[in-house]
């Protein structure tokens, strides 16, 4: 299958690439996707009994960024701090100011719903976010948003607000960013190819079962509330779909069979995305009860995976 290059919901990922290419280092979007392993499995949100939230991903952006930049063989620093109840605003200025001394910084997860340079930031509240940030001044902090916004400004106490997370349940902590990045090693492709095995054999080890299968059935007996229909429509099979088409590409060199089961989900994913638009809710369960089957069998992959 041809890979997809669009607009697609992966801000942290975009937001690595950028700040990498800041350091000279050039890679792929969804190669760096397909390493920060977030594409596999689902876990529940919100496990309510009717309308459970589903996110189709057995990880969290932050922990990935880290996994990510050291499968790649960067040294870097991360900030975060633990409490926002005293903002330190000038602690987190020098930082800030320090790591863009030698290249952009990761910046977030930041709270959507504080962007005001997005004229939809209004309804964007408590929605997760990172951002690429190249330059501070006295007053206002410079940043590319790959939502489609380059080159923002914004005061530097108001973009604090964002920076809190305050609603964004599974941050480390409040201002967290990562910066002076030190490429110290240079994996082969195999090497690569073998921690990202790792990570996603530990993932599914400690991850949520058969919540897709779960989902499906809740589906089946109460449909989708108007929060469901949203997430999904706008939002999560999308994402789904082109994080298992990255996997595949990424796969297709080590190992062919999970590549396949990836393009397979690709396209479930794309099909449940039409059934929630369609509302037909009788076949978005049996395209998720597929979805589950295709996933078991990945997940037992990656699973029995003994290293080579």
């Amino acid at each position: 299958m041809d890979l997809y290059f669009g607009d697609v919901p992966l801000c942290y990922t975009n937001s690595v690439a950028m700040v990498l290419n800041s350091y000279g280092h050039y890679f792929h979007p969804e190669y760096l996707e397909a390493i920060m392993v977030m594409g596999n499995g689902a876990s529940f949100v919100d496990n309510d009994t009717k309308h459970p939230l589903v996110f189709f991903d057995n990880g969290l952006p932050d922990i990935s960024i880290n996994n990510c930049l050291r499968i790649l063989g960067f040294e870097y620093e991360e900030f975060f701090l633990n409490s926002y109840d005293e903002i330190k605003v000038d602690t987190i200025r020098e930082k800030l100011k320090s790591f863009l001394r030698n290249g952009s910084v990761v910046v977030g997860p930041l709270d959507m719903g504080y962007l005001t340079y997005n004229p939809n930031s209004m309804n964007q509240k408590g929605v997760d976010h990172f951002v690429s940030v190249f330059d501070l001044d006295e007053n206002n902090i410079y940043l590319h948003d790959p939502t489609g916004y380059p080159c923002m400004k914004m005061n530097f106490v108001e973009f604090l607000e964002a920076w809190k997370a305050e609603h964004i349940e599974y941050k480390r902590g409040s201002f967290s960013m990562w910066g002076n990045l030190k490429r110290t090693k240079i994996p082969t492709p195999k090497e690569v190819y073998q921690d990202v095995s790792v990570a996603m054999k530990k993932r599914y080890e400690y991850g949520d079962t058969k919540v897709i299968e779960s989902y499906a059935k809740s589906i089946r007996d109460n449909g989708l509330n108007q929060q469901q229909k949203q997430i999904h429509q706008f939002f999560s099979f999308r994402l789904a779909s082109v994080r298992n088409l990255y996997m595949s590409k990424f796969l297709k060199e080590h190992d062919s069979i999970k590549a396949d089961i990836k393009e397979q989900l690709a396209m479930l994913f794309g099909k449940a995305h039409l059934d929630s638009l369609q509302e037909d809710y009788t076949s978005l369960a049996n395209t998720l009860s597929d979805i589950a089957k295709l996933d078991e069998q990945y997940r037992t992959l990656c699973i029995h995976y003994k290293g080579e």
